[in-house]
């Protein structure tokens, strides 16, 4: 299989920082974007711990094949080991920035969304917190692989609030999960097979919020490649106002292969090395 993916961010037209992250990791195929919130700096922080440490974690866990014992937070049987290891890197990354998050002024009520995407020659696994969403177009149709976690959303689905409505309320960016807010998080978790010619989009909301679902899929079906696409997105954005930092990555995917996994390099972090990061993010974050 082979794999092609392109990452962009850009702070917009009104924002003076950019509290938007991502993360592309083609070694272990993981893809990362995460839409930091919490005042002045915080949600820069949020983000950046986010997409640094579910990436760490989850190459931990990976790589040493863990056992359930060993992963945090409850496994959960309907998933592969592997979406266990990228729900509990999430979890963890979840416990961090809380427990950061309540140390002091500097950073209290910080908090980030997530979408990950791990793609291997035989799965490719999608989750998210929060409204940063994921995408795949596959035979000229897209379909959200995301769940928007916001209380907008949550009234769609509960038949309150029809899609038109929710488009204009003062409620759609008000989120009722993210990273940071609780001690404990909850990922929506999808896994599927992959492809010939799949298509996958991980964007912030500073697309969603001026690009619909079609714009996406036209956009995407037109494009020669994803760092192409990537820049047709923000070039959209800006056009239409970019009232918000915008951070998008693609990952397109051909031909295929009966590998049974990518090989990682023997010298990926063991599990105490991971906690030691963990005790030296804090102590950087307090400092």
């Amino acid at each position: 299989m082979l794999i092609k993916a392109s990452g962009i961010t850009d702070v917009g037209l009104k924002r003076e920082s950019n509290e938007d992250a991502f993360s592309m990791d083609e070694e272990l195929g993981l893809y990362l974007v995460a839409d930091g919130m919490g005042g002045h700096l915080a949600g820069e922080v949020a983000s950046k711990i986010a997409v640094d440490l579910i990436n760490s974690a989850f190459r931990t866990w990976l790589v040493s094949s863990a056992s359930e014992e060993e992963l945090f937070g409850t496994v959960d049987e309907a998933l592969s080991p592997e979406g266990n290891y990228l729900a509990s890197s999430i979890r963890l990354a979840n416990r961090v920035i809380h427990e950061l998050a309540t140390m002091g002024d500097k950073h209290q009520g910080m908090g980030t969304t997530v979408a990950a995407l791990v793609v291997f020659p035989s799965k490719v696994i999608a989750a998210n917190v929060g409204d940063s969403r994921i995408y795949l177009v596959r035979e000229g149709a897209i379909e959200r692989l995301s769940r928007d976690h916001t209380i907008v959303a949550e009234q769609i689905e509960m038949g309150i609030m029809t899609a038109e409505e929710a488009s204009s309320s003062s409620l759609k960016h008000i989120l009722t999960r993210n990273l940071g807010s609780a001690e404990e998080v909850a990922p929506e978790v999808y896994e599927l097979e992959p492809a010939d010619n799949d298509r996958f989009i991980l964007c912030t909301d500073g697309l969603t919020d001026l690009v619909s679902d079609e714009e996406i899929l036209d956009l995407t079906l037109k494009a020669q490649d994803p760092e192409n696409l990537c820049r047709n997105f923000v070039d959209l954005a800006l056009e239409r106002g970019a009232h918000d930092n915008t951070t998008i990555i693609s990952v397109f995917l051909s031909g295929n292969t009966n590998e049974k996994g990518r090989a990682l390099k023997d010298s990926a972090m063991a599990v105490a090395d991971l906690w030691n990061n963990i005790q030296k993010l804090f102590k950087k974050v307090r400092s």
